[in-house]
């Protein structure tokens, strides 16, 4: 064999194994490899969730069932079960042989079938009569049980978090214990009355049930339960001085603490509320003792954060900023703490103000602040529904940012120096317990104190940050904000618990354009300018023309010719204005409808047209080589 056949012999030989190499190896050493370019991140494992499998000590099989061949006829569900089915994989290939998946396809009428059933999924019809199942069951080696009952794709970008949240809840049944103290309808069946319908409660409160070992307080306590890991107190009923005294000594005695106040509570104020419950709530005199003023009587209104609302009662309806309802950003809170970090947007409403007080020992933190844009009002203009325009005009911005969230942290002083309080004389007992189970009186801090506090309580509220949808007879909670993410964020951390602090704020489903939301409030303030004008000139119109009818000529029965012609020029002149306003406002309106065509046009064709500019361009260079080799070739000699 010569040696330019053996070469080739050898060349062939190789090609067929570096053929090999990428059809079988390749594969299977990259079968996990992906490239998730999302800006959350939304496809990725994060390390949170890597953190809860390494911590698993007995192992969890979780079985999906997944009714691939009939979701087969339905592509958004399809691509949704087998990412879900791609997710649980990668959580089995991670947890080092802790969690063992089962996929079962659940054929019509078949023992699979029954079995989700059985375990308590939910199957969804189909046009054609059969079902769709797309949900799990997690069971550990005690037959401790959690399940998805079906995986509502309005939650998809919450998937790692759900499922994490899932498993954590099986490997972790010792779940911190959480104490709740508030005067707000959180709890279901609160507030019902007598022949009333039950209240469902509020969608965080049945959070913070699947997440802690939820208590209550009740309205006559003198003392922390125990076991309390976190006591969370949301817009407190006016307590007595020994239940802020026991308030006091617990977080001393190195309790923590997740505090929301408010000057204003809108649920309360707009009488949606029984009216035993409190319009303000506050904690002095703890606060002054923990190095922190509530502004009690102003409430933050901010021109940069204002939510969009729907004004209009009975008549034409139009969206509008309302400053007093906040929806802070990212850049309004403290990015580098694990509270704040990773969340999009907090809803607020009427939110007091936080000031640290100077010479204290304990340090003040801000976690969540308003933009420079904003001011202190006083609360009485937030009662009922105030015209958005109006508060707009009200707002002289100070250039400062106001604390609307806070962490408290050092070594804290008693509010009860001289000891505890003694009875009230209504009656109160001295104490519920055995005086020789009474801890001693703590003048300070055993050591530093950990006290989340905010200043606005709606934030709590399910109209402010959830969705409530009816899912086949079960209420499903979407999050248009964070709000939730938030308080179980801040409770997670105080509890030493931060394993599913990084998958909370992954998954909200507003995100607006920054630049688009610059350009709409500055057309929007030069529409609002003009607006106001013609308001100011429509308002002296109408009110000229109400005297000019009110009566003819002093000593005549009737209009004279001359009233008769003002009277008209003033209507003529209403009818004009009133069709100016209208102009003003379709001009607002048709500015934002073109910005947001020359968006979506941009984003449609930009690339397209990028693409073929390319593929032009490449094809001309091709050209010219190709000339320039003939040329090369009849200069060569």
């Amino acid at each position: 064999m010569t040696s330019r056949r053996l070469s080739y012999v050898i060349a062939a030989l190789l090609a067929v194994i570096l053929f090999g190499a990428i059809t079988v190896i390749l594969p299977r050493g990259l079968a996990g490899a992906r490239l998730d370019l999302t800006q959350d991140k939304l496809y990725s494992i994060s390390p949170s969730t890597e953190r809860v499998l390494g911590d698993l000590d007995d192992p969890i099989t979780v079985t999906y069932f997944f009714s691939q061949s009939v979701a087969r006829d339905y592509p958004q569900i399809f691509t949704y079960g087998r990412r879900i089915r791609d997710l649980l994989a990668e959580y089995e290939a991670l947890s080092d042989g802790k969690i063992r998946l089962e996929v079962i396809e659940p054929e019509p009428f078949s023992e699979s079938e029954d079995s989700a059933v059985a375990a308590g999924l939910q199957g969804v019809p189909t046009n054609s009569g059969e079902q769709i199942y797309m949900g799990l069951v997690a069971r550990d080696l005690t037959d401790r049980m959690a399940l998805v009952p079906f995986f509502n794709q309005d939650r998809a970008t919450f998937l790692e978090y759900d499922l994490t949240k899932l498993i954590a809840s099986i490997a972790q049944p010792d779940k911190p214990a959480l104490t709740l103290l508030t005067s707000l309808p959180m709890i279901p069946g609160q507030f019902g009355g007598f022949g009333a319908p039950a209240r469902p409660g509020w969608a965080i409160h049945e959070q913070l049930t699947q997440l802690f070992d939820l208590g209550t307080l009740d309205a006559d306590f003198t003392h922390i339960p125990q076991p309390t890991d976190i006591l969370l107190i949301v817009h407190p009923p006016e307590l007595s001085p020994r239940q802020l005294y026991a308030i006091d000594q617990f977080v001393l005695a190195g309790g923590r603490a997740v505090i929301f106040v408010d000057p204003l509570s809108e649920a309360v104020a707009n009488a949606r509320l029984p009216s035993a419950a409190p319009e303000s709530s506050s904690l002095d005199p703890l606060f002054g003792a923990w190095g922190v003023d509530l502004i009690d009587d102003r409430v933050v209104a901010d021109v940069d954060l204002a939510q969009r609302v729907n004004m209009g009662d009975g008549g034409p309806r139009a969206i509008k900023d309302f400053a007093l309802w906040l929806a802070a950003r990212a850049e309004n809170t403290a990015t580098d703490d694990p509270v704040t970090a990773n969340l999009e947007q907090i809803n607020l409403a009427s939110s007091g103000a936080l000031l640290p007080i100077e010479g204290s020992s304990v340090h003040f933190e801000p976690l969540l602040q308003s933009s420079a844009v904003s001011a202190l009002l006083d609360k009485g203009v937030a009662r009922g529904m105030p015209d958005p325009d109006h508060i707009m005009r009200m707002i002289e911005p100070t250039g400062e940012r106001y604390t609307l969230i806070a962490r408290l942290n050092g070594d804290g002083i008693s509010a009860f120096p001289d000891g505890p309080p003694p009875p009230e004389d209504n009656g109160e007992a001295e104490t519920d317990r055995p005086a020789e189970d009474e801890p001693p009186h703590l003048a300070r801090s055993k050591g530093p104190i950990n006290v989340i506090v905010g200043a606005d309580s709606d934030l709590f509220d399910d109209r402010f940050w959830v969705q409530v949808q009816d899912f086949f007879g079960e209420r499903i909670h979407v999050p248009v904000a964070d709000n939730a993410n938030l308080v179980i964020n801040a409770i997670d951390q105080l509890s030493g618990s931060d394993a599913l602090i990084a998958l909370r704020g992954r998954g909200v489903t507003q995100r607006p354009f920054d630049r688009v939301e610059d350009i709409r409030r500055a057309a929007e303030s030069r529409f609002r300018m003009e607006e106001e004008r013609l308001q100011a000139e429509l308002a002296q119109t109408e009110a000229r023309l109400a005297d000019l009818q009110t009566a003819p000529l002093e000593g005549e029965l009737m209009f004279s010719s001359e009233q008769d012609v003002e009277i008209q020029r003033f209507r003529d002149h209403m009818l004009e204005i009133r069709k100016e306003l209208r102009t003003v406002q379709r001009n607002l309106i048709e500015d934002i409808t073109a910005l947001g065509a020359r968006l979506a046009l941009l984003n449609i064709a930009l690339m397209p047209a990028l693409l073929i500019v390319a593929a032009l361009g490449l094809a001309i260079w091709r050209r010219k080589r190709s000339e320039w080799a003939r040329q090369l070739q009849r200069s060569a000699p």
